[in-house]
């Protein structure tokens, strides 16, 4: 080797004239290095300090390679390599063949990009920013953006390839190819979610709307021919509730099932969140609750979950109210002392569609129950056992619904529903809704409709997230907070203790930060094993228990006092006939309502 002074380009020469030959294995130029002793290995590597480390540490990997298959590599500067490079990201097939400004000029916007988006997922609040996607104008902003990056990888890999050396039908074509399927595949796939999401939102949000405040109107003088009633007492405006620094959502649950022709509210959970101490508070309603009062003056007589359809039918008697949600918020708001922010309507067999593409949901079950009547949704029959158990779409609406098997009625699968609430939000916040992308957009824009607008819940989407079981308190109104009663006219009922579910209210919605006293919880899932199927229903529905022939008994001849007779009863005096014995009195209870299963 020469010798090199420094600064001089020598040095630069000696690396050309060093530059390893890759099919011989020796290095280029007419001299070739000697040893004494026995020949040079093919292999014989040369370390001189004026080769940049770079080159040496490619040449070390190539030589790694077999020769024949080094041989059939194609160059880094190849047209269809640099292609294939950019289309793994903008700029990068440049950037390899030394054309670093046209690189960076690409990779610089897909990647500031990339880190606005990992900042805004990585905040403090960060499930609120992803929830700003709910809105369907910034899905529609978020469309325009994908086109645009896009077209953007499109003219990356264009000019890679142009750039680029070789043949255009060379054996490297392959990389091109595999590039083009890398570009548009995840580009399409992610366009087409997006505006599944925005048709999903628009049909969610489509009932947005502000919260009835009605205007204090005369009440009715006489009664109602479909169910407002005079009040009972002279008619004094409801004060309106105090500000609790709450968030409150009436969760609607419609049963809009196969052979049902109503449009009932069968499940109505007044549902608040404690941002403060991050708590929620759920209390579920019976829909067979009678003579509610009215924020408008006058009772309403009827079921209260047929007053949403009454209202719908009589908009003239509810002046100003948008919709007859919004009337049953005001209603349910003013029983409970709390202000309701919005609704939420949920169609039941919705649903089914929803837990399925969430992959279903875990719930433990406590208290097991069986019901062979049960017939629904591909279901003959519903039994269940304590445990812990995988519920599909169809096995959790089960166990929603079911309430006519022994000891089961509307009050115990109202707080199966809460439960089944819960498990939902478990599964979402757990990252279900990955199972099936598509079909979880798609199901709950069938599912849900609101009056919430989307800013309403990104505000408050950190602080549900953080709720764990033990800090969601429930309590269903049931006895001895409503009384039940069978009326010709009515039906089975409930007959409300107003004072004490305006009690219960108070209790169960305090001030932001202060916890309920005196709720349950939901319990916690103690684990063990899951079972992902249910049962078989080995209950069957009880014959009738025959009754039995009286048999005619000889009459017995007089015997004194205080002997026993053929009965265990004993004889009564002469001259005094025995007193008739009362027929049994029926307690008032809560048959099945006659509207929904």
């Amino acid at each position: 080797m020469q010798a090199c002074r420094i600064g001089s380009r020598c040095g630069q020469a000696t690396r050309r004239h060093l530059r390893p030959d890759y099919r011989s294995g020796l290095p280029r130029g007419n001299a070739r290095l000697q040893s004494p002793g026995p020949p040079a290995s093919p292999r014989y590597t040369v370390i001189d300090t004026t080769i940049h480390p770079r080159e040496r540490l490619r040449a070390r990997l190539r030589d790694l390679i077999p020769g024949g298959i080094r041989q059939s590599l194609p160059s880094r500067r190849n047209r269809h390599v640099q292609a294939f490079l950019s289309s793994l990201w903008p700029g990068l097939g440049q950037f390899v063949a030394g054309r670093r400004a046209a690189g960076l000029l690409l990779a610089l916007p897909p990647l500031a990009l990339l880190v606005f988006a990992i900042a805004a997922v990585v905040a403090p609040n960060g499930l609120g920013r992803l929830a700003q996607l709910l809105d369907p104008a910034v899905i529609a902003a978020l469309l325009i953006v994908e086109i645009a990056l896009l077209a953007w990888r499109i003219v990356a890999v264009i000019d890679a390839f142009l750039r680029g050396r070789g043949r255009f039908r060379a054996r490297a074509a392959v990389l091109s190819a595999i590039g083009a399927v890398f570009v548009l595949v995840p580009s399409v796939y992610a366009a087409y979610l997006t505006e599944v999401a925005r048709e999903a939102t628009a049909t969610v949000f489509s009932a947005v709307e502000v919260p009835y405040h009605p205007k204090v109107v005369a009440p009715p003088r006489d009664r109602d021919e479909q169910g407002l009633l005079p009040p009972p007492v002279a008619f004094v405006p409801a004060p309106p509730a105090p500000e609790l620094g709450r968030f409150t959502v009436l969760l609607i649950g419609v049963d809009s099932g196969a052979g049902r022709n109503t449009f009932g509210t069968d499940t109505m959970i007044v549902a608040s969140l404690d941002p403060v101490a991050h708590a929620v508070s759920m209390i579920s309603v019976p829909r067979d609750t009678v003579d509610l009062p009215l924020p408008t003056g006058g009772v309403y007589s009827g079921k209260i979950n047929g007053l949403v359809a009454y209202v719908r039918s009589h908009p003239a008697k509810f002046p100003g109210a948008p919709s007859g949600e919004a009337v049953l918020a005001a209603t349910l708001g003013q029983l409970l002392g709390i202000q309701i922010d919005g609704w939420a309507e949920v169609n039941l067999p919705g649903f089914v569609r929803v837990v399925n593409a969430l992959g279903g949901i875990d719930v433990y079950v406590h208290d097991g129950f069986c019901d062979a009547g049960y017939d629904e949704y591909g279901i003959n029959g519903f039994a269940i056992t304590p445990g812990r158990y995988h519920f599909d779409g169809n096995e959790a609406l089960g166990y929603a619904r079911v309430r006519h098997a022994a000891g089961e009625n509307d009050f115990t699968r109202a707080g199966r529903q809460q439960e089944l609430i819960v498990a939902a939000k478990d599964r979402v916040v757990n990252g279900g809704f990955l199972h099936d992308p598509a079909g979880f957009i798609q199901a709950m824009g069938n599912l849900v409709k609101t009056s919430l607008a989307p800013g309403d819940l990104a505000q408050y989407v950190d602080a549900a997230a953080q709720i764990t079981r033990d800090h969601v308190y429930r309590q269903v109104i049931q006895h001895p907070l409503v009384r039940g009663a069978l009326e010709a006219v009515r039906g089975s009922i409930q007959l409300p203790d107003l004072a004490a579910i305006h009690a219960l209210g108070v209790q169960a919605f305090p001030q932001a930060g202060t916890l309920p006293v005196g709720l349950d919880t939901i319990p916690d899932d103690p684990g063990g094993k899951t079972r992902s199927t249910l049962p078989k229903a080995t209950c069957f529905a009880p014959a009738p228990t025959p009754v039995p022939t009286k048999q005619p008994q000889p009459t017995p001849g007089p015997t004194p006092n205080n002997t026993p007779g053929p009965s265990p009863s004993i004889t009564p005096k002469p001259g005094k006939s025995p007193a008739p014995i009362p027929p049994p009195t029926a307690i008032p209870s809560a048959p099945p309502a006659s509207t929904g299963p």
